[in-house]
């Protein structure tokens, strides 16, 4: 029982200390770690995240600036291209040849159109056929029919002159052989008809003769 009062040899050699509250609570501080706080990382995602954005708005602006930019400089590029063509355009319809059919007809094919005169001197026995004729109208566009002898009625003579007309439409020619059909016997004759210039004389049929002015 002695033995177990004695003290331990191994503690008599450390003096005994005593326990604070100062010393529990540096221990307690040390062993604990501190909690890291996330609102840092947070902070800076959010902060990249609007970068981001506000150079994305830049770039976009910058992009739609520019194409309103090169709009604006094609137009006026555009509008000085199309100025020659639209010049050239007045320039090849203000030099290009009337279309127009002469007023007076040709005496042939290919040959140059002549004046042909408001009151030509017609053969002796030429008798009014139509109105034009008798009124003496200004002659050249084979409007005034006459009839050149006994034989002619002025109803056939008009025919012969409707067939000498179609001819100059589908052939361009005035002269040459056409086929008229007389309103009195109603059969159909061919006449020989010769542009002098100043009028038409056709001849056939029975002793058939037709100017026409």
């Amino acid at each position: 029982m002695a033995m177990a009062d004695s003290p331990d040899p191994e503690t008599r050699r450390f003096q005994a200390v005593r326990a604070t509250p100062e010393t529990v609570g540096t221990a307690t501080a040390s062993v604990v770690p501190a909690k890291r706080s996330n609102s840092g990382g947070v902070l800076g995602l959010v902060l990249i995240l609007v970068a981001i954005i506000v150079c994305a708005s830049i770039l976009l602006i910058n992009s739609l600036a520019g194409s309103n930019d090169s709009s604006d400089t094609a137009a006026p590029a555009s509008s000085a291209d199309t100025a020659p063509e639209t010049t050239k355009t007045d320039t090849v319809l203000s030099t290009s040849p009337q279309e127009t059919k002469p007023s007076a007809p040709p005496n042939k094919t290919g040959e140059t159109p002549i004046a042909r005169p408001p009151q030509p001197v017609l053969p002796t026995g030429a008798a009014p056929a139509n109105a034009a004729a008798a009124a003496h109208a200004d002659a050249g566009n084979l409007n005034n029919v006459y009839t050149g002898s006994a034989a002619t009625s002025a109803e056939f003579a008009q025919a012969v002159r409707d067939a000498v007309a179609l001819n100059y439409l589908e052939n361009d020619e005035i002269s040459g052989q056409v086929t008229a059909r007389s309103p009195i016997t109603g059969a159909s004759y061919s006449m020989n008809c010769q542009d002098n210039g100043d009028y038409v004389t056709c001849t056939g049929g029975n002793n058939a003769v037709v100017y026409i002015s």
